[in-house]
């Protein structure tokens, strides 16, 4: 739990204010168990007089990213599926995974747990299992009696195009022998526990962003990638090849690399649609 330190403490009460879970009483300094954890009143404590549950208190840096800076950012980045021969030190990996602890999450949480692959061995693995997974749900989907099915009961499934995808990925298979994984030389694997009350989806999906935001900053290129998604959420010889313990589910995956290319152009692409109530 966070702590406050009384002898520091002015009384501002700015922490009580902006607590969301009216867990504070300054008169005695204690925060009750119905803290969420979510930072505010360290964050907020001018005197930081309150204190984390985890770690220390830094003093926030002035920044200077305007949101023209980060529109720029956000239009220059693409999705990244040709890399260079070149390995991702560990050190600017753990970079990657340190910054986490700053990202917020859709409870309050931190149920996330991350296991990168980046040794070529594993990396190829994982692209190999993967595409034999897809293959076998495709060749499943296709058969003559679930295409019945398919178009009898769920017709928004295309299931000609299902085929049509199937015989494209055997041929690009022949030809290319890293179909998923792109030749990346890390994969990240972002997997938590399966719970009917926890957020973890949501909380991946929310890292993995901003991985892939800041991985930017430093050079890289990332490619979000749901055919890894989908084939190890299902319980399939993949889990215990990669560590992700049984009770786990793997929510996100970010493919990260050097980019061998660079884009020059901004392309525009649709907005969502938009209702304001």
């Amino acid at each position: 739990m966070p702590f406050i330190i009384l002898e520091k403490c002015t009384r501002c009460l700015k922490c009580v204010k902006d607590c969301p879970a009216s867990a504070i009483t300054i008169e005695t300094g204690d925060i009750s168990d119905a803290c969420i954890h979510c930072g505010h009143c360290v964050a907020i404590c001018p005197e930081m007089a309150v204190r984390p549950d985890f770690g220390n208190v830094f003093l926030l840096q002035p920044y200077s990213v305007t949101s023209k800076d980060f529109r720029n950012l956000s239009s220059g980045i693409r999705s990244c599926r040709s890399f260079l021969n070149k390995d991702v030190p560990d050190a600017v990996l753990l970079q990657l995974v340190e910054n986490m602890k700053h990202y917020p999450s859709a409870s309050n949480a931190r149920p996330l747990q991350i296991s990168i692959v980046r040794s070529k061995e594993k990396v190829k693995l994982l692209n190999d299992l993967t595409a034999d997974t897809l293959m076998r749900m495709f060749t499943f989907l296709s058969s003559p009696l679930i295409s019945l099915f398919i178009r009898l009961f769920v017709p928004s499934l295309n299931i000609n195009r299902i085929k049509h995808y199937k015989t494209l990925f055997s041929e690009k298979q022949k030809v290319n022998d890293s179909q998923i994984c792109h030749h990346a030389p890390a994969v990240m694997l972002f997997h938590g526990e399966v719970s009917k009350t926890s957020m973890a989806e949501a909380d991946a999906n929310i890292w993995a962003t901003y991985t892939s935001i800041y991985a930017n900053t430093l050079g890289l290129g990332t490619c979000f990638n749901g055919f890894i998604v989908k084939a190890m959420r299902k319980k399939s010889k993949l889990n215990p090849q990669f560590k992700v313990p049984a009770n786990h589910k793997v929510y996100a995956s970010l493919l990260v690399g050097y980019p061998k290319v660079k884009y020059r152009n901004e392309t525009s692409r649709e907005s969502p649609i938009v209702v304001l109530l």
